[in-house]
């Protein structure tokens, strides 16, 4: 399974379009599919940027049922995006990602990976 690096999962703190639970699931056809459960949890006492709450991601492999959004794409789309030699937004425009449910969910998902 393709693990997601920590910047990644780190740049979620900035995303402001999340519900309270987000599960989004990375469909793979090679069969190393993955999901990840994204959680904002409310703090007691608010952080040193202002925040009140904090986010908690995990990847967990196989499938998720009903999940916000699915994203279907080549294992190979998904290591050039990752690995910034591919913009998310350029994959989706060329028909390399797939994706159905929440829209705002993935136009702001695509932000997060930077390309070199």
């Amino acid at each position: 399974m393709m693990q997601l690096p920590a910047h990644i999962l780190e740049r979620l703190r900035l995303l402001t379009c999340l519900p309270q639970t987000t599960r989004v699931q990375f469909r793979l056809p090679d069969g190393s599919d993955f999901y990840l459960r994204v959680e904002r949890k409310a703090v007691d006492q608010q952080g040193p940027e202002g925040e009140a709450f904090i986010i908690e991601a995990e990847q967990v492999s196989g499938l998720v049922k009903a999940p916000d959004l699915d994203l279907e794409m080549s294992y190979d789309t998904l290591r050039d995006i990752i690995d910034g030699q591919l913009s998310a937004r350029h994959a989706f425009l060329l028909g390399d990602i797939r994706y159905t449910g929440n829209r705002e969910l993935a136009a702001a998902l695509a932000d997060l990976f930077t390309v070199h």
